[in-house]
């Protein structure tokens, strides 16, 4: 069983075609941009864009629709995204956690608010609707459900991490816990699975990074 695995491992990068070869290039600006995200740099919505280039190819190519236009969009994001936090970067200083170190001093959060949770939830209800009954009836879809989910997460997502709201990274984890399931059952190249494998930790070091080392906004 354990030649069987190697075997496996081995020919997809023995192997190695040009969609292989370019969610390999999207792994490695995905690790860059995952600890630019952990230490808030706002260059990370710069190498977010150009993941986003590269994996909207991927997803049309194996017909994973909605990932594909959330790529697309997160590009869009990406500006929002940047302009926003170099924006919060120039406000005044924010009520620092007791072990916050100089170095980590840009790291800043803050929480959901009640009513903004709900605003929220009934936000990703509609989208995910939206989202789900293109994919079932305009396309060829074989995964609508999912894949409207997690396009949904990552809309919402990302609007949330451009606000800095810690949260953020409970809705990561769910995105990456979902997606490991579609590109196993789409065939995706190992390289992508075991990204979102290592994203699906990260989510949960990210949190807690945050929660330790960053600064409460209000």
């Amino acid at each position: 069983m354990l030649s069987d695995i190697w075997s496996y491992i081995a020919g997809q990068f023995t192997g190695m075609d040009f969609w292989g070869a370019i969610q390999t290039a999207g792994l490695i600006l995905s690790f860059i941009y995952l600890w630019l995200e952990f230490h808030q740099r706002p260059l990370f919505w710069i190498v977010s864009a150009m993941c986003s280039m590269i994996y909207a190819s991927v997803y049309f190519h194996s017909k994973i629709y909605a990932d594909m236009g959330f790529s697309c969009f997160n590009i869009c994001m990406c500006v929002y995204g940047f302009i926003k936090w170099l924006g919060s970067g120039r406000k005044g200083p924010a009520r620092q956690h007791p072990d916050t170190s100089k170095s980590e001093s840009r790291i800043v959060y803050r929480h959901f608010r009640a009513a903004e949770f709900r605003t929220v939830l009934g936000a990703a209800a509609l989208i995910w609707g939206a989202i789900f009954c293109i994919l079932r009836f305009l396309t060829d879809s074989p995964v609508p459900a999912l894949d409207a989910l997690t396009t949904m997460l990552n809309i919402v997502g990302t609007w949330v991490l451009a606000q800095k709201i810690i949260e953020v990274w409970g809705i990561w984890f769910m995105v990456n816990a979902i997606s490991i399931y579609i590109y196993c059952r789409r065939g995706l190249h190992l390289t992508t699975i075991l990204l979102y494998g290592f994203y699906l930790g990260a989510s949960v070091y990210g949190y807690i990074k945050w929660r330790r080392r960053g600064r409460l906004m209000y």
